[in-house]
């Protein structure tokens, strides 16, 4: 799919917030076999995965979040839309995403978790569990496999 040059900023804004929120692994438009989920940015750390979408057009975003893999199984114990600021309200997220906005060169927390915990999946306080969703294990090691496979390559996990 093409994408856009703002889409591609978007993209590597995400990757690098991710980064700073202790995901010591972080993967950009990943493709996975047997997944037909294909995020934008996929994120590991010790404890939970995440992934972002990145919207920059309404219609886009319309479409996506009709997903099956935005309300159920998937990859991500945690996820979220990230947008131009406005162009998607808290209201219209599917249930338990997040939504941060770009503003300039920072990124803000428009609707997610507070703090910077991110917990395992089961071990949620009632705050974070209201993002937490069941990942599909299966779909979570193709994920890891496809970025195994880029490392082995010598290919850099971001685009």
């Amino acid at each position: 799919m093409a994408t856009s040059e703002e889409h591609d900023k978007l993209v590597a804004m995400c990757a690098r917030w991710f980064k700073r929120n202790g995901f010591s692994v972080v993967a950009t438009e990943l493709a996975s076999h047997g997944n037909r989920e294909q995020p934008d940015v996929y994120a590991c750390r010790q404890t939970c995965s995440a992934v972002a979408e990145i919207k920059v057009n309404r219609a886009d975003f319309l479409a996506d979040r009709k997903k099956p893999e935005r309300h159920r199984g998937g990859l991500g114990t945690y996820r979220f839309y990230l947008c131009p600021e406005g162009l998607i309200s808290p209201s219209e997220l599917p249930t338990g995403w997040g939504l941060l906005y770009a503003s300039g060169k920072t990124i803000l927390s428009i609707h997610a978790p507070k703090g910077n915990l991110w917990p395992a999946p089961g071990k949620q306080d009632e705050h974070w569990r209201q993002f937490a969703h069941e990942i599909d294990p299966d779909a979570e090691r193709a994920a890891l496999f496809s970025i195994a496979r880029r490392l082995a390559a010598g290919k850099p996990t971001h685009k």
